[in-house]
């Protein structure tokens, strides 16, 4: 392959062009030895073209990336990276573990990323097909779920108790009236003293969500800051990262929790939603049309131990007409 055809097809991959199938197989390709040298050409060009102060120390970063990403057939990472942490280094290892282009470690706040910079942090990742517990140095804890990936410091120095997610994770937040608890996604941060709430953000999805169980929380929306709700508990914040509008709906918090227990609720979700979930909870391919199950929203709750077989047969029964075939680690739905 040549080296400019391989320069646009990363780059198309960062720009978030292709499908979910072709970003599962860009990623096994990356991680292949053929064509190594012009990948590494086209990973520098983008280094190169991003808008970001780059250091001696930023070189020292991307070799320690590209060590990382030959380590992405690990099903469990956990690592604590010891540098100065640069903050496109963060931005492309997470293109690289998630295949999505999630620039939230990019912030106004020249200050705060001063404060990011000096710190250890540790990547928690958490594959398809599973959900692990994180367990902060304040006390806090967070229930991190499949396809997801929390950065926060090794120990809580700054003046804020910050955090990076991408994906979906419940947090339990110790109390600290000095030192707030914030959540920083692609679109969206929140912010808390001590409280219980989850924060949703796939990257492939357009919906971005905060839902609050216990206490209270800030929503504060990224491109405009001056854009913000107070969330009370059962309260529901969702944005709509294309159309920028939100909408705060009041649910059973709890409830739409419990994926922390095995189970999955939905609560006027889209079809759309319901499958990506029960893609990321059993590590499977689901392929559907699209435009035959648009426009309809659906409540339904799925059990812990429901195999995907199980939790399609429940899906046919709600949808009339609904037939499904599974291949593997591969779904077909008619």
């Amino acid at each position: 392959m040549e080296t400019k055809n391989i320069q646009n097809l990363i780059r198309k991959f960062f720009e978030n062009r292709f499908s979910k199938e072709t970003q599962l197989r860009f990623r096994y390709w990356l991680r292949l030895e053929d064509n190594q040298l012009e990948k590494d050409e086209a990973m520098q060009e983008l280094w190169n073209s991003s808008h970001s102060v780059i250091t001696p120390q930023t070189w020292v970063d991307l070799e320690r990336l590209q060590e990382l990403i030959s380590e992405t057939k690990k099903e469990n990472r956990l690592r604590i990276i010891y540098r100065n942490i640069a903050k496109y280094a963060a931005i492309v290892l997470l293109l690289v573990l998630t295949s999505v282009t999630t620039y939230f470690l990019s912030t106004s706040n020249t200050s705060q990323n001063k404060v990011i910079v000096s710190q250890k942090l540790v990547e928690f990742f958490v594959p398809y097909g599973e959900r692990q517990k994180v367990n902060f140095s304040d006390g806090s804890i967070a229930w991190v779920n499949a396809g997801s990936i929390l950065i926060y410091p090794e120990k809580f120095t700054a003046e804020t108790r910050t955090v990076y997610l991408s994906g979906e994770a419940n947090f339990k937040v110790a109390k600290n009236p000095n030192q707030p608890f914030i959540v920083k996604t692609k679109q969206i941060g929140v912010r808390a003293l001590g409280t219980v709430f989850s924060v949703q953000s796939y990257p492939n999805s357009i919906l971005t969500k905060a839902t609050l169980e216990e206490g209270s929380i800030l929503v504060k929306i990224n491109q405009n800051t001056n854009l913000s709700r107070i969330l009370r508990p059962n309260e529901q914040l969702i944005f709509n990262n294309k159309s920028q509008i939100i909408s705060v709906a009041t649910v059973d918090a709890a409830k739409l929790n419990s994926w922390k227990s095995g189970y999955l609720i939905f609560q006027d979700a889209t079809f759309e939603e319901i499958i990506a979930t029960l893609e990321r909870k059993y590590n499977v391919q689901i392929n559907y049309n699209a435009n035959k199950y648009n426009g309809r929203s659906y409540y339904i709750k799925f059990n812990p131990n429901e195999s995907i077989d199980q939790a399609l047969a429940v899906l046919s029964q709600l949808i009339n007409g609904l037939t499904f075939k599974v291949n593997n680690s591969t779904v077909f739905i008619n």
